[in-house]
């Protein structure tokens, strides 16, 4: 008997391979151009082949939380909202120029009647959202700056996290939810101790070891 992982894996080619199967209308963003509105009512999904995106919440007394930015592949937004029928909770913008496939919300509901395995797969990306979110979330609280911006600096070293261009320090500011004074102290600080280092507009690692040392100290 196939695993809820292995279900969801099947359902998500099947997912695939329905949306190549679609004539399916096409929207182009540009960077910063909003693919979804914070309070949005949800009645199209978009389906991103590739593309980078960020995404933050802004409280009604105008502070700003990033919860980062985001690469696509293959990668299906709106689903959340839809399968809880609620309004759009983020602002989700665009990082660079993407085209997305635009989905009725009315055909996925089909496609998930069509077979089991869409629902399984669906669930589990609900699930993995929630859960890469609530990291995102507690390690901003629990954590100070500094400390943020050198696990996402490592991150990127990694390659578990996708490249950015460190020269916007506005959008980097954005997205750990400081201002540019205080963002730039930061990155200082860390240059000075040498765990990293600028090049071409890139926060390079200068040092692995001693980066993570850092930060599970």
């Amino acid at each position: 008997m196939d695993t809820l992982s292995e279900l969801a894996a099947q359902g998500y080619e099947l997912f695939c391979q329905l949306i190549k199967k679609q004539d399916l209308k096409s929207k182009p963003f540009q960077v910063d151009d909003y693919l979804l509105r914070q309070g949005q009512e949800i009645t199209e999904l978009y389906w991103l082949e590739t593309g980078q995106f960020s995404v933050g919440y802004t409280a009604d007394n105008g502070r700003h939380f990033s919860l980062g930015l985001f690469s696509a592949d293959n990668s299906l937004l709106g689903d959340v909202e839809l399968l809880t029928d609620t309004r759009c909770q983020f602002d989700v913008r665009a990082n660079e120029a993407i085209e997305a496939k635009v989905l009725p919300a009315a055909l996925l509901t089909e496609f998930m009647q069509r077979d089991p395995k869409l629902a399984i797969w669906l669930s589990q990306s609900l699930s993995y959202k929630y859960q890469e979110t609530m990291a995102t979330t507690i390690s901003r609280i629990l954590h100070p700056l500094i400390y943020n911006i050198a696990l996402d600096i490592e991150q990127r070293f990694l390659d578990a996290r996708p490249k950015v261009n460190f020269g916007h320090v506005y959008k980097e500011a954005e997205r750990f939810g400081c201002s540019e004074r205080v963002y730039r102290r930061v990155v200082n600080q860390l240059l000075e101790m040498n765990l990293v280092e600028k090049v071409n507009n890139q926060l390079q690692v200068k040092n692995i070891d001693q980066l993570s040392e850092f930060l599970r100290s």
